[in-house]
């Protein structure tokens, strides 16, 4: 089983960099866009959107780390650097989604799907930059 595990992590970390936090950072945003979605209907939009960070801002932090950015540093360090960095990110959400479905009348799905696409450039830079860099 280890040398299976092995194989798989070499073939794995043989991709770019940019392929893993695509392939990672898609199945993490599959799954809090399936669960905002979700939550928004039956529950108000900036609720849902709490919650889905907080459900899922520990999912990314620790995927992100480590299979995407390989991080060796101080755990501590680089969790309080991306968790602030989700802060900034929900923050900018909420903007984002008061303009589109408050003010330009968008449905929430369509509003958290425009932001997503745009959040995700910056995220990259931020972890890349600034979260996990040793």
């Amino acid at each position: 089983m280890k040398n299976l595990y092995r194989k798989l992590e070499t073939w794995w970390f043989g991709w770019p960099k940019q392929l893993r936090f695509l392939a990672v950072g898609g199945l993490n945003t599959l799954f809090s866009y399936i669960l905002f979605v979700a939550l928004a209907l039956v529950i108000n939009y900036n609720a849902a959107l709490l919650l889905t960070y907080l459900i899922c801002i520990n999912l990314s932090i620790f995927t992100m780390r480590y299979y995407v950015f390989r991080a060796k540093g101080n755990l501590a360090a680089q969790y309080c650097k991306a968790a602030g960095t989700y802060g900034g990110m929900i923050l900018s959400n909420y903007a984002a989604l008061w303009l589109t479905i408050g003010e330009w009348q968008w449905p929430a799905w369509l509003a958290q799907a425009v932001f997503t696409l745009f959040s995700t450039l910056i995220l990259y830079q931020l972890h890349n930059r600034v979260n996990f860099r040793d």
